[in-house]
């Protein structure tokens, strides 16, 4: 019999023509949870600190409040 791979789900949240947030987005805020540090953060996924700051800048224009 064949195994099923685990169901997953994954949101996006657009706001206008910008992604508000999504899985990526997502991790990055918890890589930055994790380290205090963006720079840290980005480094674990292997991205620039630039293109982090950018998301996390887009992330903050989209909301209310800072994320």
């Amino acid at each position: 019999m064949a195994r099923t791979a685990p169901l997953r789900l994954f949101l996006r949240l657009d706001l206008g023509e910008d992604i508000a947030i999504g899985p990526g987005k997502a991790d990055l805020l918890a890589g930055i949870a994790e380290t205090g540090s963006i720079a840290a953060a980005a480094r674990r996924m292997g991205m620039s600190y630039k293109r982090a700051w950018l998301l996390v800048e887009t992330m903050n224009g989209c909301f209310r409040a800072p994320v």
